[in-house]
């Protein structure tokens, strides 16, 4: 397996054929990791967070679990994982959400860096839109009210994929310095089939 390393507040992105699996790590603990995928041959076939929780009935995934595109087919399933604690809920940051709410202007969110990493691919940002945010705890309160915890991952903890259709897939190390990442940001670690042309924004 060929490991690349995401610094803080980066993204890259790769092809991975149906069947081959590539892993995502939290190196220090308490990092979030924003998760894309795409059909390869399709891209606006794409993953969909709706569709995911609504084929599992669950808004949190771990092992043994699938996840959906938006025409309800397929497309990456977690064979292991050590966390268990995964989001479906939030859409990506960018830079509206990073001023917003973390008081960070004129950043890139995950949304810009996925995109960016994306780009030699031939995705456009319009379709990055739906994340499966790694590591990331939210609640539901008073089955009304959201909001985000500290991330309970371990420094190492890893979450194995398997492609389920030859697909693009990108990954972002988040960028919000809050609770969402316990207060700071750090790298995230992907693995990826030996040979894999990793494509990055740094």
């Amino acid at each position: 397996m060929l490991e690349q390393r995401i610094p803080e507040k980066r993204g890259a992105a790769f092809e991975i054929a149906a069947g081959d699996t590539f892993e995502v790590t939290d190196p220090e603990g308490q990092q979030v990791a924003d998760l894309v995928a795409f059909n390869a041959e399709n891209p606006s076939e794409r993953f969909s967070t709706k569709y995911s929780y609504r084929r599992n009935n669950k808004v949190r995934v771990s092992t043994g679990d699938t996840l959906y595109t938006t025409e309800g087919r397929e497309i990456l399933t977690i064979t292991e994982d050590d966390c268990g604690v995964h989001d479906l809920l939030y859409a990506p940051c960018n830079e509206w959400v990073l001023d917003d709410y973390y008081d960070q202007p004129d950043q890139n969110g995950c949304r810009e860096n996925l995109s960016e990493a994306l780009a030699p691919l031939g995705v456009d940002e319009d379709l990055v839109l739906n994340t499966l945010n790694v590591f990331m705890k939210s609640t539901i309160a008073e089955q009304t009210y959201i909001d985000i915890r500290e991330p309970p991952s371990e420094p190492g903890d890893t979450v194995q994929f398997q492609a389920e259709q030859d697909s693009y897939v990108a990954v972002s190390s988040c960028a919000g310095e809050s609770v969402v990442n316990a207060g700071e940001t750090n790298p995230i670690d992907i693995r990826v089939p030996d040979g894999t042309d990793i494509h990055t924004n740094f």
